[in-house]
Parts: C-alpha cells; structure tokens; sequence
C-alpha cells in the first residue's frame, strides 16, 4: 500500500466517524422541545406496553414527566393533555423523538422521525403503542 493510499483510507474513516458523531439531536434541543410541551397530563402511561415498530416498552411517570426503555433505547418524554412526546436518545444525543396520541387509557397512535424533532420532519413514520395487560 503506498502512502497516498494509506492517506486516503485514513481521511475517509474519521470522515465518516465525525459524520456519525454529528447524527442524532443534542439532547439540550431535545429536552427543550420536551419542555415546551406544558399542557397537564391527562392520561397516565406508567406501566409495561409494546410497539410492533419497537417492541417492549416500560414507563414510569412523574406528573408530566416520563422515563423508561422502548425497545433498546432509554427514553424521556411528557405527556401533554392526551399526548405523549418521547426522546429516545443514546449519550447526549436524541436518535429518535416521536409525538403519539392516546386513542383511550390503552393505545396510542402517531410518528417517530430519526435524527430530528418530529414537529420539525419532513421524514415520518408511523408508530403504535398497545398497554400490555
């Protein structure tokens, strides 16, 4: 291997290592787009549920205040009136933030974005949740 080679492989890996560390929201940004959510909770989403888009979720809630796991993320979140907004985050970064409404005390429909706030997304995706009894 020459050295223009070697060069080039070495500038082609940390570019793709500062390409992955900038994906994802910065948790502050995030937990400012949770903070203006302020509305009183109206339901209570505590409790074990499932998602065939992400699996088995489990939230405990404080007030409006949410955090748990779904699926292999930890996850903060509010509930606002009848609506849960979720940061599913790695690090200090937000890989995933959804906005789902309650459709009752048991299901939930709405959308996920990766990489951005779903207020702000041109790029949805569909997500349920069903409590588990």
């Amino acid at each position: 291997m020459n050295s223009r080679t070697g060069f080039c492989k070495v500038i082609l890996v940390i570019g793709l290592g500062l390409f992955l560390m900038s994906c994802g929201v910065p948790m502050t940004k995030g937990q400012n787009w949770l903070d203006s959510k302020k509305d009183n909770p109206e339901i209570n989403v505590a409790g074990t549920w499932t998602s065939p888009e992400w699996g088995t979720g489990r939230f405990k809630q404080e007030g409006g205040t949410v955090e748990g796991v779904l699926g292999d993320y930890p996850v903060k979140g509010v509930v606002s009136g009848n609506t849960l907004y979720l940061l599913m985050y790695s690090g200090n970064k937000a890989d995933y933030s959804a906005e789902l409404k309650a459709l009752g005390n048991d299901n939930f429909q709405g959308f996920y974005s990766k990489y951005s706030i779903v207020d702000e997304s041109e790029s949805k995706r569909k997500v349920n949740l069903k409590r588990v009894n």
